[in-house]
């Protein structure tokens, strides 16, 4: 096991001054349906057998109502690009951000092994606009079933 001796005094500096603050995703997230903090777990037990003050789970088993995390990266690259493709500004509500898109005719695309697809299907759904999500032929059955529960066109490929 590594256990780093720098993580006691590392801080967090944005490296790149022109991309998004954290305070402007965080605002964002927060008007997503369904918004709570990610919930962390503490597990004292593991710490205690690791010889370490605390040990902390990151839940993000049930973010945003779906299995995964990637409703963060999902949501916000598709809230940019579609008020980018808008020309509407970032602090513009989902609905009318909806609206400005199904004005423009404007729909989702992209490819998925699984939770990127079903993310991006939730914005769809969410800004009420049509998504395809292209899947792969060996993604079973289950999962194909619970990216299409969000609405979007599923299409089988090979590969």
């Amino acid at each position: 096991m590594f256990l780093n001796p720098t993580a006691r005094t590392y801080r967090y500096t944005p490296t790149n001054p022109s991309s998004s603050s954290e305070t402007e995703v965080l605002s964002f997230h927060r008007t997503l349906p369904s918004y709570a903090p990610t919930p962390l777990i503490p597990l004292p037990s593991l710490a205690a057998s690791l010889n370490i003050g605390n040990v902390l789970l990151k839940d993000e088993s049930n973010r945003f109502d779906l299995p995964a995390f990637k409703i963060l990266g999902a949501s916000w690259a598709t809230y940019r690009a579609v008020a980018a493709q808008c020309g509407l500004p970032l602090t513009i509500s989902l609905e009318e951000l909806g609206n400005a898109a199904r004005k423009q005719e404007i729909r989702l695309v992209t490819c998925t092994e699984g939770n990127w697809g079903r993310a991006v299907a939730r914005m769809a759904k969410y800004l009420q606009i049509p998504a395809i999500i292209f899947v792969p032929n060996f993604m079973s059955t289950a999962t194909q079933g619970k990216i299409a529960s969000e609405g979007p066109e599923v299409i089988v490929v090979d590969g």
